[in-house]
């Protein structure tokens, strides 16, 4: 009888052991799971404002960290329909911010938006290329990553607003991740550009305006409407590319599709081109 119940206990404390296993497998599970869901939420883009603009929720470096990817944030501003850089704005017109977030790694994300001198929303954002959205928070247009990106790649429309009070200011976070399914070993950045208002076209000077390049978007040569004496090819990720240049002839054969600036100078005239290779 005696052995009957030790044999009664020992059967009992053996099924609490499996209850309480099967509990802390479930919770486990459960833990897991939530984490995969919030990784998969993640990687279609944030929709809080992570841009690391004053009074944002940081950055993506404020959740993301420990990465060695050299991470790294580059921005151009163009006028729409006009191929120039610009660093200032003017009422009403529609300007392209290109973006291209550089760093070692198999996939990229990114948060944009545009700012008045209060920190408020200003003008209005739309037409964001393929892998990126705009989504509405902390009262404010945000761009962000759709998909995560090899090519780290992406640019969007802002129209400024009828009546401007001021300068206004562009932020953007970016993220190099290294695609572990954790937020540990990636490496994020932050960046800023300020347009200043201004009543002219958005150019520093005419010189700017004065030279074409044609055609474009162009295939294996691109021709400058005037000859220069000095060109450099840069893509807006900020890297060169060395090209062939005779004047007022670009071969353009070598370079990989996308998109590309031609910084030229002749005497004491000098401007910037945008242009698409195909």
């Amino acid at each position: 009888m005696l052995n009957m119940c030790s044999v009664y206990k020992k059967m009992l404390i053996c099924n609490k052991n499996r209850i309480r296993m099967k509990k802390d497998y479930i919770i486990v599970s459960a833990m897991s799971i939530a984490g995969a869901l919030i990784m998969m939420a993640s990687s279609s883009g944030r929709t809080d404002d992570r841009t690391g603009a004053p009074s944002s929720n940081g950055n993506c470096g404020s959740c993301h960290s420990g990465g060695m990817q050299g991470t790294s944030i580059n921005v151009a501003i163009t006028e729409k329909g006009t191929f120039n850089v610009v660093t200032t704005y003017k009422a009403s017109k529609t300007y392209t911010i290109a973006i291209a977030v550089q760093g070692t790694s198999t996939a990229k994300g990114f948060q944009s938006t545009v700012l008045d001198a209060s920190n408020k929303k200003t003008g209005a954002t739309a037409n964001s290329t393929s892998g990126s959205r705009v989504i509405s928070a902390n009262s404010r247009d945000i761009v962000v990553q759709s998909s995560p990106s090899l090519s780290g790649i992406w640019s969007y429309e802002w129209t400024a607003p009828a009546n401007p009070t001021g300068n206004v200011t562009i932020h953007t976070a970016g993220l190099a991740a290294n695609g572990n399914g954790s937020v540990g070993g990636d490496l994020g950045a932050t960046t800023s550009n300020v347009l200043t208002l201004e009543a002219n076209s958005g150019t520093s000077n005419n010189s700017q305006i004065s030279l074409a390049a044609f055609p474009n978007p162009c295939n294996d040569v691109l021709q400058l409407s005037k000859a220069v004496d000095q060109i450099k090819v840069t893509g807006i990720n900020g890297a060169s590319y060395p090209v062939d240049f005779s004047g007022m002839n670009i071969n353009t054969r070598a370079l990989p599709q996308g998109f590309y600036y031609i910084k030229w100078s002749k005497g004491n005239e000098n401007g910037i081109i945008k242009f698409q290779k195909i």
